[in-house]
C-alpha cells in the first residue's frame, strides 16, 4: 500500500510539472521594438503623429496596442498590431492622430483571442510627439565644446545611433561618426533643446552626425554613414530637418565659393534622395577660424547664403560674429566653443529654427477623436504645401511623419529595358538583374570600403531615373570589407551577410 502511494503521489508531481511545463512553453515573451522609452515622433501639419508602434512576440496571439496620458487618461482606442509580411514574429500597427506633447504611455499587450484575457505585457513609459531634427557638420556641430553640457529639460532627447534607443540628451551626444564621439566634450543641443522646448512646449529630439575637421565634401563621401544612418533609423519616428554646422573646414583650406556650393549642394540631394522627399536643410552661416582670411571666409559664407532659398533650405544662425575676442571661445584654441559659448550657439539655432521652420500651429482646431481602426497606411511621407509665412492650415515646411517606410515612386515613363547594366552610387557597384515594369531589381556586385567602419546597405537605388529594389548581393562584394563593425542591410540580405561574416565580430542589423 505504501509503496502504490508513493507512485501515486509521483505521478501527481510530475503530472503538476509537466502541466507547469507547458504553461511556461506556451508564455512566449513580448518585446516592443518600436517606440524605445523618450522616443520622440515628429508631428506633422495637423499638430500630431501617427504612431507606428513594432513589437517583437513568437506567437500566434491576438497583439494590441493602447496609449495613455501622463493622468492616465486614454489618449488612444485600442489597435491591433499585425503579423509583418517579412517577418511572423514582428508585429506592427499605428496610432493615428496623437496630438503634439507627451510623455505619454504605451501598453502593449497578447491576448489570447477567445476570452480577451491579457497574456503577456510590455510597458514603454516616456514617449513624446514634438520636433525632431538630425544635425551635422564638423566639429562645433558635435562633441568639441569645452564643457559637457546638459538639457535642463526632461522633454529634450537624444537618439542613439549605437543601440538604436533613446535617451535624455546631454554630452557627449551619442553618435557613430568617430571622431566626434571620441573627444567627448561639450555639443550645443543640449541647450537648443531647452529654448526650443521653452518656445513650443512640445517634446524635442535630436540625432547627431557630425565629424571634426570635415570638409562639406566629406561629409559627402568619407563620412556620409553616419548620416545616412540617422535617415534610415529615424524613418519610424520622422524628422523636421536636417541641421548643418559646417564651414571651418574649408576655409581653412581655401576652398573656393563655387567649389563649396557644388559639394553642397551634392550632399543636400544625397539627403533627399535617401529622405525619398525633399528634406528640410538649416545651414548655418559659419567659416570662422583663427588662422584664416576674411577673404577665405567670405567664400564660405557667400556660397552657405546662395544655397539657400528659404523655402526648403533656410540661411541658420551666423556664428562667425562669436571670435576670439567675444568671450565665446576657448582660449587654448580660439575656435571650438566654451561653455557659454555652447549656450549661445544653440539659443541661436533655436530662434532660427522657431522663426522660419516652425509652422503655426496654435489656432488649429483639434480633429475627431481618433477611432480603433487605423486609416490605410500610405508609402509617401505627408509633405505639407509650401509657402513663405507659415499659417495653421498651410505650414511652410515639408516633414517626413512617422509613416511606414517610404517608398520612392517611379515616373510613368516608356520603359527602355538596363538589364544588365553594371554602376556605381557611392561605394557600391550594382548589376540590374531585373527591370520590367514594376520589378526593378538589382545587385550588389562589389563594396568599395575597405576602411570602412560601417557599412549601410541601402533598400534601393536609382539608375538614369528609375529607382531599383537591391534584392541580393554577391558572395564576393563583402571580401574588401576588412574593418567593417556594424553593417546594416534589408531583410533580404540578412542571411547572406550573416553567413559571411560567421566568426567575425561585426554587428549585423537588419532594417
Amino acid at each position: 500500500m505504501k509503496k502504490i502511494m508513493t507512485l501515486l503521489m509521483a505521478s501527481i508531481f510530475l503530472f503538476g510539472i509537466s502541466l507547469l511545463g507547458s504553461g511556461c512553453a506556451e508564455a512566449a515573451e513580448l518585446n516592443v521594438l518600436v517606440p524605445t522609452e523618450r522616443a520622440v515622433y515628429q508631428r506633422n501639419e495637423k499638430n500630431q503623429a501617427d504612431m507606428l508602434v513594432r513589437v517583437k512576440y513568437e506567437a500566434e496571439k491576438n497583439v494590441t496596442a493602447i496609449l495613455w496620458a501622463s493622468d492616465n487618461k486614454q489618449v488612444s482606442e485600442e489597435i491591433t498590431l499585425a503579423a509583418t509580411a517579412d517577418d511572423a514574429t514582428v508585429y506592427e500597427g499605428t496610432i493615428p492622430g496623437v496630438p503634439a506633447g507627451g510623455w505619454y504611455k504605451l501598453d502593449v499587450q497578447a491576448k489570447d483571442t477567445a476570452d480577451g484575457q491579457g497574456e503577456v505585457y510590455d510597458t514603454i513609459e516616456q514617449i513624446g510627439v514634438g520636433e525632431v531634427f538630425i544635425t551635422g557638420g564638423q566639429s562645433n556641430s558635435c562633441n568639441f565644446g569645452g564643457a559637457k553640457t546638459t538639457a535642463q529639460e526632461d522633454m529634450v532627447s537624444a537618439f542613439n545611433p549605437k543601440t538604436d534607443t533613446w535617451q535624455h540628451c546631454e554630452d557627449a551626444q551619442p553618435c557613430i561618426s568617430g571622431f566626434s564621439d571620441g573627444n567627448g566634450y561639450g555639443s550645443p543641443w543640449p541647450s537648443a533643446g531647452d529654448e526650443l522646448y521653452a518656445a513650443l512646449e512640445v517634446p524635442i529630439g535630436f540625432v547627431t552626425t557630425g565629424f571634426g575637421g570635415s570638409t562639406i565634401a566629406d561629409l559627402l563621401d568619407k563620412h556620409y554613414a553616419p548620416i545616412l544612418d540617422a535617415i534610415e533609423s529615424l524613418r519610424p519616428y520622422g524628422y523636421r530637418a536636417f541641421l548643418l554646422h559646417q564651414g571651418e573646414g574649408d576655409s581653412g583650406i581655401g576652398t573656393k565659393k563655387e567649389d563649396y556650393a557644388e559639394s553642397l549642394k551634392k550632399l543636400i540631394d544625397q539627403t533627399r534622395e535617401d529622405a525619398g522627399y525633399d528634406l528640410t536643410w538649416v545651414i548655418a552661416n559659419a567659416a570662422y577660424t583663427p588662422y584664416t582670411s576674411l577673404a577665405a571666409e567670405t567664400e564660405i559664407l557667400d556660397a552657405q547664403k546662395e544655397a539657400c532659398d528659404e523655402q526648403t533650405t533656410f540661411l541658420g544662425p551666423l556664428t562667425d560674429d562669436m571670435d576670439k575676442d567675444s568671450g565665446y571661445r576657448l582660449k587654448k584654441d580660439n575656435l571650438h566653443f566654451n561653455e557659454e559659448g555652447l549656450k549661445e550657439h544653440g539659443r541661436r539655432w533655436a530662434e532660427v529654427i522657431v522663426q522660419k521652420i516652425i509652422p503655426d500651429y496654435s489656432q488649429l482646431q483639434p480633429d475627431p477623436q481618433p477611432t480603433s481602426t487605423p486609416p490605410a497606411q500610405t508609402t509617401e511621407p505627408t509633405v505639407p504645401p509650401a509657402g513663405n509665412s507659415p499659417t495653421p492650415t498651410q505650414p511652410s515646411v515639408p516633414v517626413v511623419t512617422n509613416s511606414p517606410l517610404p517608398t520612392q515612386q517611379t515616373a510613368s515613363v516608356k520603359i527602355i529595358s538596363n538589364k544588365g547594366k553594371v554602376f556605381k552610387t557611392g561605394i557600391f557597384q550594382y548589376k540590374i538583374t531585373a527591370d520590367s515594369k514594376g520589378n526593378k531589381k538589382v545587385k550588389v556586385t562589389a563594396i568599395n570600403g575597405k576602411n570602412k567602419k560601417s557599412i549601410i546597405i541601402p533598400k534601393k537605388v536609382k539608375y538614369k531615373g528609375s529607382s531599383y529594389q537591391v534584392r541580393s548581393l554577391d558572395k564576393k562584394a563583402l571580401k574588401k570589407l576588412k574593418k567593417v563593425k556594424k553593417i546594416k542591410v534589408p531583410a533580404s540580405l540578412y542571411k547572406i551577410c550573416k553567413s559571411q561574416f560567421k566568426g567575425k565580430k561585426v554587428a549585423i542589423q537588419k532594417y
